[in-house]
């Protein structure tokens, strides 16, 4: 059966076919999405919870111990991370892949109800979840400034109306607003007047409470008539707090302005933020896992020209830290590559087969194979990304192999004396199943990657997919359109000598001929030394698995993005303002460099903690940046080294995720942490970790927030004092929280919002230890007692920040990689660091979420390349009815893998995710090439009955040009990509440096050695044939003697 045949007949049907695939895969390629990377991210949910006044201690074993308590009987979480900061928790959960994040939610928030009765009753409202990764960065940024405006008004405005907004829109999974903090009504007690007055904190918080009621009154109706009743029982302004009476003093009413500074503020007094060197308050948008960040980012700016329409004449709101134009460039980087790649393997095809018709016959499977590919991903819902245009880029080298495959075949019948269309046919016929062959063997290189799981899966899986799509449809042209076109305008040999001009065609001939004759002689060299060559392959498996300790490894390239995230810590000793004066200067300091455009900064608690934080947006190449994000990274942290004030970590922001646990929260890029039972052994372990790993040269901005843990008064009860006083314990903790805990004790109703109404003693009264003596507390008597009759002050140390991991008390270190350090060595650096130190043994190390995957990724490569191997091998032995010839077609692998690896070495570059791709890839090209010889040999051997050295001898030259062509395609298909040329090619030049070594090594080896194993093997099976045949007649014998006996 020819399957070819109707197609070949049909020339103008299956023309029009092909064209209705082309204009099918042009309008899919317009619609589809476009984004850096595959998605990628992790299925997470944070759960937040605040509590205003709350050090992180207080925090970690109130609120985050319950939470974690509940929330880790959720199914499917497979880690579960908290961080309680002042004021402010966050349980973190990463869940195993494939997990239905809606049904997970519903979990979490029935085990946050569970958890409610567990919770302390001062929480500023019940704790909330997202779906989303806290250690993710913002997708885009807005900066709200304002000449008129306050920031607690600024505030308002971003929360009520803007910020609302942005949330609204699809992709958008949240919206941080930093800077200021809701508007408040702020009541700063004066402690002196209060106790002259012989009032107590209760009391004024109690005359507050009941002072601003706002409820029903109900309605007056006379049968007729009906009309609401209501009454001023609210209060609105700070004017009206001022006047209210809380108490009366020897008949003389006292009003709240006498014993307090009542003003319009906001809820938090110890936040802030900049935006170019301004106060500022800063919008940061997040997007939702599977949400596409170009597609998102565009929505958003889409909302400006609304969202400015809210503004007051002479406020601002200026978007910054976007990274989608990088992106944007590089896919337009790769768009040029792609074409760059068509044009060369055009150029190529034209220069062996010498012929305008075959070139165009085959180099048009390239189109349509392109446009198959786009069909298949916008069925399945991919996008136009980095890994899924490397995967056309690379087809590119594949696709026109079936139709060089089958145009030869067509010219050698014509060549015979048959017609173009008896030619057409016969040929197509009998190539069919070899097409078929070998795009099964082809395909099945990816079929692990289709399973693979982890990092590696997730990152290669749109990649296989794309490829192998692209390739079945390059086999469907081939087998359809090829020779439908050949069998209208294909020629042979002989006519094309005839018209073609003989300068021409002998300068192409001599350069073949030559090429051909330095082979021939290499090749009778080698089958002169058959058992030596065979042995190459041994050779190459050894130093395959040398170079795999030399090469550096890493997960993924560091991109360069134009964009830095940075953290700057200084000890919790530092009060708000003199932290607020060192970021300032910090700030100035980063917009004094030549290379940066704009920098937004924060001080506060945040997602992160509570700290400093930088968002740096660099120049573009356009406006005149030279130096790649990692210089500008190296040369501000050595700036920032000079201001021993302030600890600056920075990190280049990433396109890929970081999967929680990647740096984020400590500020530099990698993070591990020590893990143990006892916060006290860990406090003391963590310094000594870091200033050893301080000493290292291959580690740069290693730094923990252990250090800046800040100073604590603890106050001692003697319970027995305060009893017989009668002075409860609550009304001691009542008088502490409402004198310096910023506590909310009434809220105000508007038409858009709620604010609340927030006591706290004056700021000149909360400024030394000595402050606490002035207490006073009421007693069951109605007498004020001071706090010193029955409680005393003992200094202590407070951490900044506590963390668990899986409910084990955790401390982080995170640090930065020297040039041209790996993951790899970091890993061995500080796994040998901690071995030498002598820990504890109930202290572990806890490797970061990079370096988890990291390790994964290593591991699983082996796996991957071992599972792509075995399902080639299955493949080629149904195909072939034979063992023994797979294992000769894939002897040319190690060669292909000493040759990657080396390529890696000799350019310093990281055995990495994207090249690991390559190396699955190189399975699929060296095994074309062997299939092309060994098939040949094999007729030769079978048909002809020639001897297995002379017929493999015969293969290797008459396959000689072919192999070569499709070598050639190969390595300048990917050419473009090894170089490396435009933004985002510091990920994709791994892919083509170790396809390009891997192809050139491969073929210089196997082009000899690979004949040799086959004479050897196939001198073996003779021997254990003629054995067998011995075995045979003997055994043929003995039974003929015991016939004759008998």
């Amino acid at each position: 059966m020819n399957v070819s045949g109707s197609f070949i007949r049909r020339p103008i049907g299956t023309s029009l076919l092909a064209i209705g695939l082309f204009v099918g895969g042009m309008i899919c390629y317009f619609l589809l999405g476009v984004s850096a990377l595959p998605n990628m991210q992790f299925p997470a949910i944070f759960v937040q919870a605040s509590q205003a006044g709350a050090d992180a201690s207080t925090m970690a074993s109130t609120v985050a111990a319950p939470l974690e308590r509940h929330l880790g009987q959720v199914p499917g979480i497979e880690t579960m991370r908290s961080s309680s900061s002042e004021g402010r928790t966050f349980v973190f959960m990463m869940f195993r892949n494939g997990t239905d994040l809606g049904s997970a939610a519903r979990d979490v928030q029935a085990a946050i109800n569970a958890a409610a009765p567990d919770l302390p009753s001062g929480l500023n409202g019940a704790p909330s979840y997202q779906k989303a990764n806290p250690n993710d960065d913002p997708v885009i940024a807005f900066a709200l400034t304002s000449d008129t405006q306050a920031a607690g008004d600024l505030y308002n405005v971003a929360d009520t109306l803007l910020a609302q907004r942005l949330r609204q829109l699809p992709g958008v999974s949240s919206v941080e607003i930093a800077g200021a903090s809701t508007p408040a009504i702020r009541v700063d007690v004066n402690l002196r007047a209060l106790n002259a007055m012989g009032l107590s904190p209760d009391q004024l918080r109690n005359a507050l409470r009941a002072a601003n009621v706002t409820s029903p009154e109900g309605f007056l109706s006379d049968g007729k008539t009906r009309m609401a009743v209501a009454a001023t029982t609210s209060l609105h302004s700070a004017a009206d707090f001022a006047k209210l009476v809380v108490a009366s003093h020897d008949g003389t009413p006292v009003r709240l302005a006498d014993v307090a500074n009542v003003y319009a503020g906001t809820e938090d007094a110890y936040q802030a933020a900049w935006f170019g060197g301004q106060p500022a308050v800063l919008m940061y948008v997040y997007k939702k896992a599977d949400a596409n960040v170009i597609s998102t980012v565009d929505l958003v700016k889409a909302q400006l020209p609304a969202l400015r329409t809210f503004l007051q004449p002479g406020t601002r709101l200026t978007p910054f830290f976007d990274g989608t134009p990088t992106i944007r460039a590089s896919l337009h980087e790769v768009q040029a590559t792609l074409l760059i790649s068509l044009a060369m393997v055009v150029l190529t095809m034209a220069l062996f087969l010498r012929r305008l018709a075959p070139t165009l016959i085959a180099a048009v499977a390239v189109p349509l194979s392109l446009a198959g590919a786009f069909v298949a991903m916008y069925i399945l819902d991919y996008t136009l990304n980095n890994l899924t245009l490397l995967a056309l880029v690379i087809a590119i080298g594949f696709v026109v192999d079936d139709a060089i495959v089958v145009i030869e075949n067509i010219i050698r019948h014509i060549d015979d004396g048959m017609t173009r269309m008896q030619a057409t046919l016969a040929g197509a016929r009998e190539i069919g199943f070899t097409i078929v062959s070998i795009t099964a063997s082809l395909v099945a290189v990816f079929i692990p990657l289709l399973f693979a799981g982890g990092i590696t899966g997730m990152f290669m899986h749109e990649f296989a997919v794309t490829l192998v799509a692209a390739i079945v449809v390059s086999a469907a042209v081939s087998l359809t359109l090829t020779p439908a076109l050949c069998g209208r305008f294909l020629g042979g040999h002989r006519a094309r000598e005839a018209s073609a001009g003989p300068a021409r065609s002998h300068v192409l001939d001599r350069f073949h001929a030559r090429m051909l004759g330095v082979y021939r002689r290499a090749l009778d060299f080698s089958l002169r030394h058959v058992l030596a060559f065979s042995l190459t392959p041994l050779v190459l498996i050894v130093a395959t698995f040398y170079l795999f300790t030399v090469v550096k490894t890493g997960l993924f390239p560091q991109q360069d993005t134009g964009l830095i995230w940075g953290r700057a810590t200084s000890s919790a000793t530092v009060s708000f303002d003199e932290s607020r004066q060192r970021l300032e200067r910090l700030t100035a300091m980063l917009l004094a460099d030549p290379d940066v455009a704009t920098v937004g900064t924060r001080l506060g608690s945040s997602r992160q903690g509570a700290s400093g934080s930088f968002n740096i947006d660099l120049k573009t190449r356009s406006e005149g940046r030279t130096d790649d994000t990692f210089t500008v990274l190296a040369r501000l942290s050595a700036k920032a080294a000079k201001y021993p004030d302030l600890h600056l970590r920075l990190r280049a922001v990433q396109d890929l995720p970081s999967g929680g646990g990647g740096g984020t929260s400590q500020g530099a890029q990698y993070q591990v942490s020590l893990q143990g039972n006892d916060l006290a052994t860990l406090q003391l372990w963590l310094p000594r970790l870091v200033a050893e790993l301080k000493k290292n040269p291959l580690l740069r901005d290693v730094g923990s927030d252990v250090e800046e843990g800040g100073l604590r008064q603890n106050i001692v009860i003697d319970r027995d004092t305060a009893a017989r006083l009668g002075v409860s314990i609550g009304a001691i903790d009542g008088a502490l929280y409402d004198a310096f805990g910023q506590r909310q004790v009434s809220t105000i109703y508007s038409d858009i919002n709620q604010y609340s109404v927030v006591v706290n003693a004056l700021p000149a009264q909360t400024a030394t230890p000595d402050a606490l003596n002035r207490v006073y507390v009421k007693s069951n008597q109605g007498q004020m007692v001071p706090i010193t009759a029955f409680a005393r002050q003992e200094s202590g140390l407070a951490p900044s920040q506590i963390t668990h991991q899986n409910q084990f008390t955790t401390m982080d270190l995170s640090f930065n990689l020297a040039p041209g350090v790996s993951m790899g060595q970091a890993m061995q650096v500080i796994q040998a660091t901690v071995g030498n130190m002598r820990m504890p043994g109930d202290i572990k190390l806890n490797m970061g979420g990079d370096f988890r995957r990291f390790q994964e990724s290593q591991s699983g490569m082996l796996w991957l390349v071992l599972a792509a191997i075995v399902t080639v091998y299955i493949v080629l032995g149904m195909l072939y009815e034979s063992l023994i010839h797979p294992v000769t077609i894939l002897s040319t692998l190690p060669a292909a893998g000493v040759g990657a690896l080396l390529a890696l070495w000799l350019t310093d570059t990281e055995l990495s995710v994207v090249a690991q791709i390559a190396l699955v890839l190189l399975i699929g090209i060296v095994k074309k090439n062997a299939i092309m010889m060994i098939d040949f040999a094999l007729v030769a051997q079978r048909e002809h009955h020639k001897p297995p050295l002379e017929a493999v001898r015969e293969a290797c030259l008459v396959r000689f040009r072919p192999i070569m062509m499709t070598t050639m395609v190969a390595i300048l298909a990917a050419l473009p990509i090894a170089i490396g040329l435009g933004e985002g090619s510091e990920l994709r030049r791994p892919l083509g440096i170790a396809l390009i070594g891997g192809l050139l090594i491969s073929q210089s080896l196997t082009l000899l050695s690979t004949p040799a194993l086959y004479v050897v093997f196939s001198c073996l099976a003779e021997r254990r044939k003629a054995w067998s045949a011995r075995r045979r007649e003997l055994k043929l014998a003995r039974r003929r003697q015991v016939v004759a006996g008998t």
